[in-house]
């Protein structure tokens, strides 16, 4: 890529970059994108699957018993989870980068005070970006559960999309969690370490249960789909 053009690209949104730039971007070694930031797309796409998923169902009259179900779930998403996870999708890339800019001036200091004080900003920083983190396993989580109303009550025919919506916003709280722990790790000196000790295991919680309800739809499609297959082996024997 041209330099130009990859200036233009630094000044712009990241998630307003071409989808094979910005999967290229997340490969190229660098901090930024990285794994915050990833874990807020994997937010993302549940949520335009949801969305989707939304927008066909309440078109249909056989799902109109569920229609203020998912008004609610749809206006829910699209004006608060959505917006939010980019919000902090393009924070954590930026905040994340200097959090690394940071520690590589601390590591080419040769002054105690200087070493002492990038140290010190890296770390504050750092605790952001974990903030930043907590709101995405936390926005993922509401998402897994309407990704569940929507296999439950949404449109039969559409249930891979709710399937992908519980899959990746499943994906991008466990992601979370990681994340989450090895910045607590690296906190382990500070205050903010210990705080947030009780926040995490609530999230791993709220995680477990939901995934048990996610796990019942996949047994749930997967004896529908068996019952369906012996029943015309069944008929074709006839």
């Amino acid at each position: 890529m041209k330099q130009q053009e990859i200036q233009a690209l630094k000044g712009q949104e990241i998630l307003a970059r071409p989808a094979n730039q910005l999967l290229n971007d997340f490969g190229a070694g660098r901090a930024s994108p990285g794994s915050g930031s990833a874990a807020a797309l994997l937010g993302l796409l549940a949520s335009k699957m949801i969305i989707t998923v939304c927008d066909i169902s309440l078109r249909k009259s056989e799902c109109s018993k569920f229609h203020k179900e998912f008004s609610f779930v749809l206006s829910r998403v699209k004006e608060e989870i959505e917006p939010k996870l980019r919000d902090l999708f393009e924070k954590d890339a930026r905040d994340f980068e200097t959090v690394v800019n940071l520690r590589v001036l601390r590591d080419k200091s040769v002054d105690a005070n200087e070493r002492s004080k990038f140290a010190r900003e890296s770390l504050d920083l750092l605790q952001v970006a974990t903030d930043y983190t907590f709101e995405v396993a936390e926005s993922s989580l509401s998402l897994m559960e309407y990704g569940v109303t929507m296999f439950e009550h949404g449109w039969h025919a559409i249930r891979g999309d709710s399937g992908v919506a519980i899959s990746a916003a499943m994906s991008g709280v466990m992601s979370s969690i990681f994340i989450i722990h090895l910045n607590l790790k690296t906190l382990r000196r500070r205050n903010y370490s210990k705080e947030n000790l009780n926040r995490i295991r609530t999230l791993q919680s709220r995680l477990e249960e939901l995934q048990t309800k996610a796990f019942s739809c996949v047994t749930y499609i997967s004896s529908e789909s068996l019952e369906s297959i012996q029943s015309m082996q069944l008929e074709l024997s006839e």
